[in-house]
């Protein structure tokens, strides 16, 4: 891997909250990465409005080189053909997994469709060989779970085949690791898999650089405190500086970090900067 130093920017692009009426939030995750004279996305949001969010945003030039997917869900994927529409040389990367139909089990007991839009990019132009550095210092961390873990417990997401449902383990998950003089930072989808996992892989690929930030979806918005204790004592832990928690994360895990560890949190919105 290079490990060349320089400056990340990122920008959040599609986030569930934003104070900006010219570019507003909706139930998704899309953020922006510019390293050097390159720039990349994570996630693409669950409609066109990450097109209007990178214009008002400036964020056109230079014109993102690739949108890495997190995971499978429609609130990341489903503004991704309105995106290669309007910078056909953007690459996609994914794990082969997502494209795998995803559904939804919502209460009292009704199945919602909750995958890829049908326009979705069915094949990359590269081979998925992570890790893989991206654009510089930005790699793709490949799934991070054992692909035969089968999913445990209560669940509401599952994968469908054929006209059968099965719980979905999220082997297509991924994150992002920004690697810069500051330290290893750890970019989040949306955790289905545990941040814990997320951590761990990081650790796995640069075992050596202390942490610096933690961005993104967290997934803890239904957990109770025990569990959002228990995950912000592991953050800690683990030495991170800075934590910009976005989507899924969960009003009440972000309090809790804003109020016990001011220092480390990042409030984090349409809009929202942070140099990595």
């Amino acid at each position: 891997m290079n490990n060349a130093f320089t400056s990340v920017k990122l920008t959040v692009v599609i986030d569930n909250t934003s104070s900006n009426e010219n570019a507003p939030g909706e139930h998704g995750l899309s953020l922006h990465f510019q390293s050097k004279n390159q720039a990349m996305l994570f996630d693409a949001g669950k409609s066109d409005l990450v097109l209007s969010n990178l214009k008002t945003l400036q964020l056109l030039d230079p014109p993102p080189e690739w949108i890495a997917f997190s995971h499978g869900h429609y609130d990341h994927t489903n503004g991704a053909p309105a995106l290669l529409k309007r910078f056909p040389n953007l690459k996609p990367h994914f794990h082969p997994a997502l494209l795998e139909a995803k559904w939804v089990l919502d209460a009292p007991n009704e199945w919602r469709y909750g995958g890829i839009p049908e326009d979705f990019p069915t094949s990359m132009s590269t081979p998925y060989l992570p890790p893989q550095e991206l654009i510089p210092n930005i790699f793709s961390s490949g799934s991070l779970i054992d692909e035969s873990l089968k999913k445990e417990g209560p669940c509401r997401f599952f994968k469908k085949l054929n006209d059968t449902y099965f719980k979905d383990n999220f082997v297509d998950e991924q994150i992002l690791i920004v690697s810069t003089e500051r330290g290893t930072s750890v970019i989040s989808g949306c955790a289905h898999t545990g941040i814990e996992r997320a951590i761990s892989k990081a650790r796995e690929l640069f075992p050596t650089k202390p942490f610096y930030a933690l961005v993104g979806g967290f997934h803890l918005a239904a957990e109770p405190p025990q569990k959002l204790k228990a995950v912000l004592e592991q953050i800690i832990s683990a030495g991170f500086k800075k934590v910009m928690p976005l989507h899924c994360t969960g009003e009440n895990f972000m309090k809790m970090l804003a109020k016990e560890h001011p220092e480390l949190y990042v409030h984090g919105e349409v809009g929202a900067t942070l140099n990595l």
